[in-house]
C-alpha cells in the first residue's frame, strides 16, 4: 500500500512539474513573440517621425511624389521592416493576435501615396515571396476601389 501512494505521488509530481515547464514555455514564447512585435513596432514608429507630416497626407496623387533621398531611405527602411515583421507573423514567431493589434494601422500606412510609389519601385523584390505579394495586392486593391 505504501508502495503503491509513493508511486502515485511521483507520478503527480511529474505530472504537475510537466505542467509547470509547459506553462512556462507557453509564457516565455508568447513574452517572445510580443518582445518581437514590439521591437519592430518601434523601429517603423522612429522611421515614421524621420518623414514628413506632408508623407502622411492622403490625397489622390496624379504624379510621382517628390520626396528627398533620405525620406525615401526611410520609406524603404519602413517597407522592409514591415515585410520582416510580415514573415516573422506567417513563420508563427508571434501569435496572429497580436499582428491584428496593427495590421490596420500599417495596411493604412502601405496604402499612401508615397508608399504606393516606392512598393511599384520595387516590386521586383518581393515576387519570391507570395504571400507577402498577394496581401500587398490585397491592400492596392483595396486603395483603388477607394
Amino acid at each position: 500500500m505504501l508502495d503503491h501512494l509513493l508511486r502515485f505521488m511521483t507520478l503527480g509530481s511529474i505530472i504537475v512539474g510537466m505542467a509547470a515547464i509547459y506553462a512556462a514555455l507557453h509564457t516565455n514564447n508568447r513574452r517572445l513573440g510580443a518582445d518581437i512585435f514590439l521591437r519592430y513596432s518601434d523601429r517603423v514608429s522612429d522611421l515614421r517621425r524621420r518623414l514628413p507630416v506632408s508623407v502622411f497626407v492622403d490625397h489622390e496623387a496624379a504624379g510621382d511624389i517628390e520626396i528627398t533621398a533620405e525620406e525615401r531611405r526611410a520609406v524603404h527602411e519602413i517597407i522592409h521592416s514591415i515585410f520582416e515583421l510580415y514573415e516573422l507573423k506567417v513563420h508563427g514567431f508571434f501569435p496572429p493576435a497580436i499582428w491584428k493589434i496593427r495590421e490596420p494601422d500599417i495596411e493604412r500606412l502601405l496604402s499612401l501615396p508615397v508608399f504606393q510609389q516606392e512598393l511599384a519601385s520595387m516590386e521586383g523584390r518581393y515576387t519570391r515571396h507570395p504571400r507577402l505579394a498577394a496581401w500587398l495586392a490585397k491592400i492596392r486593391g483595396r486603395q483603388e476601389t477607394s
